[in-house]
């Protein structure tokens, strides 16, 4: 019995004994490199292994024995030749070849985990700065080991045919089910459910409008959406407005509210208990809130982990990008910290497994257009890695909000159309929405 659950020398021994007699089939990428070895000889043979293997040579004990000695990894030829011939001769290999390279790999990725958990220990002792600063790195170097050993590298497709499948399977039983072929997270909005197939797990979504164009109220209604229709755990991250402003809004557009009113307390008694209705409603909804008005995307990360040991997050909304920060990249001028913050969301949605919603404030220039003022990509403020980042872009446009009344077609007070400008797993699109400013609402178009 192993007594050390770091190390397995004898897989190391099987799987050198192994190559030894019968090599691997043509280059073979074994995804093993000679420091997932234990022993240090070991480590050396299989040094002159992955050198032949890159070569394409023949793996054997004359090639293995002959490289070693080209590379100078002998360290006392010798006793080095007969321990490696002694493996040739005496291993008995009884499992195939993936078998012990797994062997090999997990007790190396096991000591890889405990050096960094010991390095980690020794940034906390003397790393300076704020506490979730210091923890964030802390966080990413685990994730980082944790990444690794998840990683394939290269592999044939084949590899994915079941996985393949059993997309396919999903993607046809939505479709027959009444879904409407939506496999992701459903909105409850129509046409971007229809566009998207539903929000995808790895995805950054960049939500962009003028001011005063209502934003963060569709990105909340989204939220409520998520959270009470699809019992999803929903995070949001407001930069500008407290948790109260933001719990307001959602209660105003579920009860279908006049926020003033809300606000001045003039309601009657049926607005009272409709009011009662949804205050529970919102305040049973697992929804976390984030008010702190400065977040850097190291601290973002490190609340969304934290809160992913508890939590399966279903969603986050992060209002909005411009306000974060990055003191790291803060040197390299505003663009660079921009590209690092959205570049970071995007490693997040991967990394927690939801779909992140960041809103996006735009240039002004966008103003100074004469005729057509429908934003387009190149309007998104710092616009080159957002657009470069985000899997979807939608903006909102409110023709009420840039023509003067007398030439503002009727059919168009009250709406918004929504403009997906970009759209990396399908097409572009733009579809109509109802917008009540005074309830903080957008409803579907009735058909």
């Amino acid at each position: 019995m192993n007594s050390n659950p770091l190390q397995e020398i004898e897989s190391e021994k099987n799987l050198i004994g192994y190559l030894l007699m019968r090599g691997v089939a043509g280059q073979e990428d074994l995804g093993l490199s000679p420091d997932d070895f234990y022993m240090d000889t070991h480590r050396r043979v299989f040094e002159a292994v992955t050198d032949l293997i890159n070569e394409g040579t023949n793996i054997d004990l004359v090639t293995v024995t002959n490289q070693m000695r080209e590379k100078r990894l002998f360290k006392d030829e010798s006793r080095d030749l007969e321990y490696i011939t002694s493996l040739y001769k005496d291993t008995v290999p009884f499992q195939p070849l993936e078998y012990y390279v797994r062997r090999v790999k997990r007790v190396s990725d096991r000591r890889k985990y405990v050096e960094a958990l010991n390095q980690a220990i020794d940034k906390v002792k003397l790393e300076p700065g704020e506490n979730d600063s210091v923890f964030s790195l802390v966080e990413q170097s685990l994730m980082d080991i944790s990444r690794q050993e998840r990683s394939k590298g290269l592999r044939k497709v084949k590899d994915d045919a079941n996985a393949l499948i059993d997309y396919i399977k999903n993607v046809v039983a939505a479709s027959q089910n009444g879904t409407g072929g939506i496999n992701g997270l459903k909105t409850h909005f129509t046409g971007l459910d229809m566009a998207t197939t539903g929000l995808k797990s790895h995805e950054l979504m960049i939500l962009a409008a003028r001011p005063g164009n209502g934003k963060t109220t569709f990105a909340l209604n989204i939220a409520a959406n998520a959270a009470l229709k699809e019992r999803k755990t929903v995070v949001i991250f407001s930069l500008e407005m407290s948790r109260i402003e933001l719990l307001l809004k959602l209660i105003s557009a579920d009860a279908r509210i006049d926020s003033y009113a809300l606000k001045a307390g003039t309601l009657t008694s049926a607005q009272m208990t409709q009011l009662k209705d949804s205050i529970g409603n919102i305040t049973s909804a697992s929804l976390y809130i984030d008010d702190s008005g400065y977040l850097t995307i190291q601290e973002f990360s490190a609340r969304l982990r934290q809160l992913r040991t508890t939590e399966e997050v279903g969603l986050v909304i992060v209002d909005y990008l411009q306000l974060m920060s990055d003191p790291k990249a803060a040197m390299g001028g505003r663009q660079q910290e921009v590209a690092n913050i959205s570049r970071g969301l995007k490693q997040m949605a991967r990394e927690v497994g939801c779909p992140i919603i960041a809103l996006s404030q735009m240039n002004r220039s966008i103003e100074n257009r004469s005729k057509d003022q429908r934003p387009q990509l190149s309007d998104l403020r710092e616009s080159g890695a957002i657009e470069q980042d985000a899997d979807i872009v939608c903006f909102i446009y409110r023709e009420e909000m840039v023509k003067p009344p007398e030439e503002l077609d009727p059919n168009k007070r009250g709406m918004a159309e929504i403009i997906i400008a970009k759209n990396r797993a399908g097409a572009t699109a733009d579809f109509p929405l109802m917008f009540n400013p005074k309830i903080s609402r957008f409803d579907n178009v009735p058909l």
